[in-house]
């Protein structure tokens, strides 16, 4: 009985601590160990390391002027990281001083205090993710195509904003010094996620840890990706609030929308900042005008987008072509299905193959495949059809069958104009805004359809069509995915057309 009130008595001891003079403040600064600084050797021979990999390696996870802004932003981000630390540590004082429950500095306090930091750290993200004043404090993280330990650099300059959400843990009466280190460690925890050279680990670890494997799933662009995976180091908030996400297919990064501009920190840093500017301008009284600053992106994104189709009749007659169009398109692929033997749900449909091949059209189950071939007429080919479509026909053996007049004017043919010096336009006719290229390669001197963005030619390979239910005649098409390469690396890229 005596030792077990001794036990209580040293337990309550703990927080009886004494308060902490503001002018020493610079020694507690002296007595919180500066882990980060410590690391950072470690971290630029790593990344170092990692780039030589990539550059005289097959896989290029490198992009220049990405890693020009991801060391530009890092290194913005250090400056008000100094700037910012004796404020910080004047706050933890203060908020610790103002607590009757003080903790002593002990050093068994830092694990409750990393565990409680970590969900604080969970939610932070996740908030972040869904209201968009925050998520203009964490845009520039997600804003690389390419995923590499240079994109750990790239947190913003004001991401102090988010130091609110840290303020229960702070609350709690962890010793400053804790719960500085407790911050450092999950910091440098995170760097090391932020790469594709280590893959998955062993499934204890992937599915209580933060890995580099889960960790590219919050990156991914892809449907299923979307605002998954939040967690710092342990990935136990995911699956207690229902986001936790293992990768599957390859993430496909970056921003849903890309921006054009690589290298400028200031445009990485603040570009939701000027659109939710102009939003704000643009804004229909005070309601739409906090809608604009706090709401989820994706439902600014949707509301702005029946905002202009109410208030813009032409553009809302394009849209109505485009889509009636594309509708047209499914139903015409859907009218194939009736007559084909569908593949098993999980089945993936088979690669055309063959030297006249250019690209392919697919939609997963069905059993047909409309592919894009060079036609030639003679020797030659034709200049004024030089790409042909037809089925191919997977129940019937692979068999091709030619499209029907209805399918070439206004589904899967092509309309082709002779530019000269052997290029070609090729626009499809369900989609006409998009011009594609025909022309010769000069690697291998032969001819591919190339899709032209930023002033670079991207090798198109394939197209996907996504519906999301609907009825037959009226069938729900979410989006139209196409995959193309970059001409100069390889590195296949997602141009994904929301309907």
């Amino acid at each position: 009985m005596a030792t077990n009130t001794m036990i209580w008595q040293d337990f309550i001891s703990i927080f009886g601590a004494q308060r902490i003079n503001i002018s020493d403040s610079y020694q507690i600064q002296e007595k919180a160990p500066n882990i980060v600084a410590y690391a950072l050797p470690a971290v630029f021979l790593l990344t170092i390391i990692e780039f030589m990999v990539s550059y005289f390696g097959e896989h290029k996870s490198y992009e220049r002027k990405e890693t020009i802004g991801s060391l530009l932003v890092g290194l913005g981000n250090l400056v008000v990281n100094i700037l910012m630390k004796a404020i910080l540590i004047y706050a933890a004082i203060w908020i610790y001083n103002l607590l009757p429950w003080r903790m002593e500095m002990s050093w068994w306090t830092l694990i409750p205090c990393f565990i409680l930091y970590d969900c604080c750290s969970y939610w932070s993200h996740r908030i972040s993710h869904f209201n968009r004043f925050f998520w203009a404090t964490h845009v520039v993280h997600h804003s690389a195509a390419h995923y590499n330990l240079t994109v750990a650099f790239r947190q913003s300059w004001v991401q102090h904003f988010k130091t609110v959400f840290f303020i229960p843990v702070a609350m709690l009466g962890f010793h400053p010094v804790i719960f500085l280190v407790a911050s450092q460690l999950s910091t440098l925890y995170q760097f090391w996620v932020h790469t594709e050279s280590i893959g998955k680990l062993h499934p204890f670890i992937e599915k209580y840890f933060g890995t580099p494997s889960n960790h590219r799933v919050h990156h991914g662009s892809q449907e299923k990706y979307l605002n998954k995976n939040f967690g710092a180091t342990f990935m136990i908030w995911d699956h207690l609030f229902n986001s936790f996400q293992y990768e599957e297919e390859q993430p496909i990064y970056g921003l849903t929308t890309p921006l054009t501009n690589k290298t400028n920190p200031f445009i990485l840093n603040f570009h939701e900042y000027r659109d939710m500017v102009e939003d704000i301008k643009k804004s229909d009284g005070v309601r739409e005008c906090l809608f604009f600053i706090f709401a989820s992106p994706c439902k600014i994104y949707r509301h702005k987008l029946q905002k202009d189709q109410q208030t813009d009749p032409e553009k809302k007659h394009k849209n109505h072509t485009k889509t009636t169009a594309l509708i047209l398109m499914i139903m015409l692929l859907l009218n194939q299905m009736l007559s084909a033997q569908p593949l098993p749900v999980h089945a993936e449909l088979p690669t055309p193959t063959g030297k006249n091949l250019l690209f392919f059209l697919q939609r997963t189950p069905d059993a047909n495949t409309v592919i894009y071939e060079l036609n030639f007429k003679g020797e030659a080919l034709d200049p004024e059809a030089p790409v042909k479509g037809s089925w191919i026909r997977y129940e019937e053996d692979g068999k091709t069958k030619e499209l029907t007049p209805i399918e070439k004017k206004f589904a899967y043919g092509v309309k082709c104009k002779d530019l000269g010096n052997d290029q070609f336009e090729i626009r499809l006719m369900a989609y006409k805004k998009m011009p594609m290229y025909l022309m010769k390669s000069p690697l291998d001197h032969k001819y591919h359809i190339y899709i032209k963005e930023e002033g670079k030619h991207f090798l198109l390979k394939r197209v996907f069509v996504k519906v999301n239910g609907g009825s037959f005649w009226f069938p729900k098409v979410a989006y139209i995915d196409l995959i193309t390469a970059n001409s100069e690396t390889g590195r296949e890229i997602l141009k994904r057309i929301n309907i």
